[in-house]
Protein backbone atom coordinates (compact mmCIF):
# COMPACT_ATOMS: atom_id res chain seq x y z
CA UNK A 1 0.00 0.00 0.00
CA UNK A 2 1.23 3.82 -0.87
CA UNK A 3 3.39 5.35 2.62
CA UNK A 4 0.57 8.00 2.27
CA UNK A 5 -2.24 5.44 4.00
CA UNK A 6 -0.23 4.73 6.94
CA UNK A 7 -1.07 6.16 10.15
CA UNK A 8 -0.49 9.39 11.16
CA UNK A 9 2.20 8.28 13.67
CA UNK A 10 4.17 6.95 11.10
CA UNK A 11 5.16 10.64 9.70
CA UNK A 12 3.94 10.56 5.73
CA UNK A 13 1.22 13.01 5.31
CA UNK A 14 -1.43 12.25 2.68
CA UNK A 15 -0.67 14.51 -0.28
CA UNK A 16 -3.79 13.54 -2.00
CA UNK A 17 -6.33 14.10 0.78
CA UNK A 18 -4.73 17.15 2.59
CA UNK A 19 -7.30 19.90 3.89
CA UNK A 20 -9.98 17.24 3.03
CA UNK A 21 -9.11 17.79 -0.88
CA UNK A 22 -9.62 14.76 -2.82
CA UNK A 23 -8.76 13.58 -6.31
CA UNK A 24 -10.99 12.52 -8.95
CA UNK A 25 -8.87 9.81 -9.79
CA UNK A 26 -8.87 8.66 -5.65
CA UNK A 27 -12.81 7.56 -5.29
CA UNK A 28 -15.21 5.59 -7.82
CA UNK A 29 -15.85 1.56 -8.45
CA UNK A 30 -12.92 0.87 -10.16
CA UNK A 31 -10.43 2.32 -8.01
CA UNK A 32 -7.70 0.42 -5.90
CA UNK A 33 -6.07 3.00 -3.72
CA UNK A 34 -3.82 0.10 -2.37
CA UNK A 35 -2.16 -0.98 -5.44
CA UNK A 36 1.41 1.03 -5.61
CA UNK A 37 3.43 -1.83 -6.54
CA UNK A 38 5.25 -1.24 -8.91
CA UNK A 39 4.92 2.02 -9.33
CA UNK A 40 4.51 2.63 -13.24
CA UNK A 41 5.15 6.51 -12.77
CA UNK A 42 8.59 5.46 -12.44
CA UNK A 43 8.67 2.54 -14.84
CA UNK A 44 7.43 5.52 -17.71
CA UNK A 45 9.43 7.78 -16.28
CA UNK A 46 12.41 5.23 -16.77
CA UNK A 47 11.73 4.22 -20.49
CA UNK A 48 11.40 7.88 -21.09
CA UNK A 49 14.98 8.41 -19.65
CA UNK A 50 16.67 5.25 -21.07
CA UNK A 51 15.27 6.06 -24.69
CA UNK A 52 16.53 9.37 -24.17
CA UNK A 53 20.27 8.33 -23.07
CA UNK A 54 20.56 5.68 -25.70
CA UNK A 55 19.82 8.73 -28.46
CA UNK A 56 22.26 10.10 -26.65
CA UNK A 57 24.94 8.14 -28.50
CA UNK A 58 27.63 8.31 -25.37
CA UNK A 59 27.06 4.50 -24.99
CA UNK A 60 27.10 3.48 -28.74
CA UNK A 61 30.04 2.58 -30.91
CA UNK A 62 28.61 2.51 -33.81
CA UNK A 63 25.29 4.89 -35.43
CA UNK A 64 22.70 3.65 -37.36
CA UNK A 65 22.43 4.12 -40.95
CA UNK A 66 21.37 7.51 -41.59
CA UNK A 67 22.10 8.55 -38.50
CA UNK A 68 23.90 11.73 -37.73
CA UNK A 69 26.75 12.20 -34.60
CA UNK A 70 25.29 13.95 -31.94
CA UNK A 71 28.06 17.39 -31.20
CA UNK A 72 29.33 17.07 -26.96
CA UNK A 73 26.00 19.95 -26.43
CA UNK A 74 23.64 17.24 -27.28
CA UNK A 75 25.15 14.37 -25.91
CA UNK A 76 25.44 15.64 -22.51
CA UNK A 77 21.81 17.46 -22.86
CA UNK A 78 20.07 14.03 -23.87
CA UNK A 79 22.32 12.31 -20.80
CA UNK A 80 21.18 14.64 -17.93
CA UNK A 81 17.38 14.59 -19.59
CA UNK A 82 17.68 11.22 -19.60
CA UNK A 83 18.82 10.74 -15.98
CA UNK A 84 17.07 13.98 -14.50
CA UNK A 85 13.66 12.67 -15.37
CA UNK A 86 13.41 9.86 -13.77
CA UNK A 87 15.41 11.26 -10.86
CA UNK A 88 12.80 13.97 -10.47
CA UNK A 89 9.83 11.39 -11.10
CA UNK A 90 11.53 8.72 -8.41
CA UNK A 91 12.04 11.91 -5.77
CA UNK A 92 8.28 13.54 -6.41
CA UNK A 93 6.72 10.24 -6.44
CA UNK A 94 8.71 9.26 -2.68
CA UNK A 95 8.08 13.11 -1.80
CA UNK A 96 4.55 13.03 -1.68
CA UNK A 97 4.09 9.46 -0.27
CA UNK A 98 2.54 7.82 -3.10
CA UNK A 99 5.10 4.59 -3.83
CA UNK A 100 8.07 3.48 -1.71
CA UNK A 101 11.53 3.28 -3.13
CA UNK A 102 10.95 -0.46 -3.22
CA UNK A 103 8.16 0.22 -5.94
CA UNK A 104 10.04 2.14 -8.49
CA UNK A 105 12.82 -0.78 -8.31
CA UNK A 106 10.42 -3.01 -9.48
CA UNK A 107 9.23 -1.11 -11.88
CA UNK A 108 12.72 -0.58 -12.87
CA UNK A 109 13.13 -4.36 -12.93
CA UNK A 110 9.88 -4.79 -15.26
CA UNK A 111 10.93 -2.65 -17.59
CA UNK A 112 14.18 -4.34 -18.02
CA UNK A 113 12.27 -7.46 -18.28
CA UNK A 114 9.85 -6.25 -20.81
CA UNK A 115 12.94 -5.07 -23.21
CA UNK A 116 14.80 -8.34 -23.23
CA UNK A 117 11.49 -10.46 -23.71
CA UNK A 118 10.11 -7.89 -26.34
CA UNK A 119 11.03 -10.24 -29.64
CA UNK A 120 9.25 -13.05 -28.13
CA UNK A 121 5.78 -11.60 -29.54
CA UNK A 122 7.64 -11.27 -33.31
CA UNK A 123 5.91 -14.78 -33.21
CA UNK A 124 2.84 -13.22 -33.83
CA UNK A 125 3.46 -11.28 -37.13
CA UNK A 126 2.22 -14.49 -39.55
CA UNK A 127 -0.73 -14.35 -37.22
CA UNK A 128 -0.74 -10.90 -37.79
CA UNK A 129 -0.49 -11.18 -42.09
CA UNK A 130 -3.06 -14.10 -41.89
CA UNK A 131 -5.68 -11.71 -39.85
CA UNK A 132 -5.08 -8.90 -42.59
CA UNK A 133 -5.59 -11.38 -45.47
CA UNK A 134 -8.69 -12.79 -43.91
CA UNK A 135 -10.28 -9.25 -43.21
CA UNK A 136 -8.77 -7.72 -46.65
CA UNK A 137 -7.10 -4.94 -45.18
CA UNK A 138 -3.93 -4.18 -45.99
CA UNK A 139 -0.32 -3.66 -43.65
CA UNK A 140 0.20 -0.60 -42.92
CA UNK A 141 3.92 0.72 -44.36
CA UNK A 142 6.24 1.54 -41.63
CA UNK A 143 7.55 4.97 -41.30
CA UNK A 144 10.19 4.18 -38.70
CA UNK A 145 12.62 1.80 -37.52
CA UNK A 146 14.48 -0.73 -39.19
CA UNK A 147 11.85 -2.75 -42.34
CA UNK A 148 11.61 1.58 -43.01
CA UNK A 149 15.33 1.92 -43.49
CA UNK A 150 15.78 -1.65 -44.99
CA UNK A 151 13.17 -0.89 -47.85
CA UNK A 152 15.69 2.63 -48.52
CA UNK A 153 12.55 4.99 -47.66
CA UNK A 154 13.81 7.81 -46.01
Amino acid sequence: MPPRLLPSEYGFLDTVRHDDAESVWMSGKYVNQLAAMPSMHFGYSFTIGMTLVYHSGLFRRTLQRGEVRKNAFWKIFYLMIGVGYPAFILTVIIATANHYFMDAMVATCFVVFSFFCNKAFYVFIPLEDWLLYVIRAEKPIPSTGDRYQEKGKR
